[in-house]
């Protein structure tokens, strides 16, 4: 049984706590990437991530980007609080229109269970799938499939 995602506003911070973040919108997706990049830059088998609009999100604090090209072929500016380090969320630069904010540095992790996982084909032999999530072996097709997904498992 999958925990109820809590109303807006969403607030996390990196682990110094110099940089805070608010999300003022609902989610449109939680995704978990596989992805070798993810498994690199977290240490961990994925990255969780909270998918929404960017018109919604704010933050405060020093933050540091790096730009990187995904395995999608897509590049997407990684920002990270510009002291303790911390990956707190991801520009997709062909899609501004998006924020993929680093569910770890929610406040209250505890209810940001995967709706859908990608690049599973590259998972570890550790990595857990809820039988209810939509698992995708590589790149999906269109990130609708991800929002669709969320909503089928978090309907209004």
């Amino acid at each position: 049984m999958r925990p109820p995602v809590p109303a807006p506003p969403y607030r996390g911070a990196c682990l110094c706590g110099g940089v805070r973040w608010q999300l003022n919108g609902q989610l449109l997706g939680i995704n978990a990437c596989h992805c070798t990049d993810c498994q690199k830059m977290t240490g961990a088998t994925n990255l969780l991530m909270l998918l929404a609009h960017a018109a919604g999100f704010s933050h405060e604090g020093a933050t540091a980007r790096f730009r990187k090209r995904a395995d999608s072929g897509r590049e997407i500016d990684i920002v990270r609080c510009e002291k303790c380090g911390v990956r707190l969320w991801h520009e997709p630069l062909a899609s501004p229109e998006f924020v993929f904010i680093a569910a770890g540095t929610l406040d209250d992790p505890s209810w940001a269970i995967p709706a859908t996982h990608i690049w599973t084909a590259r998972a570890g032999a550790n990595a857990h799938f809820e039988p209810d999530a939509l698992v995708i072996e590589g790149q999906p097709q269109s990130r609708e499939q991800l929002f669709e997904a969320f909503s089928k498992l978090y309907p209004d």
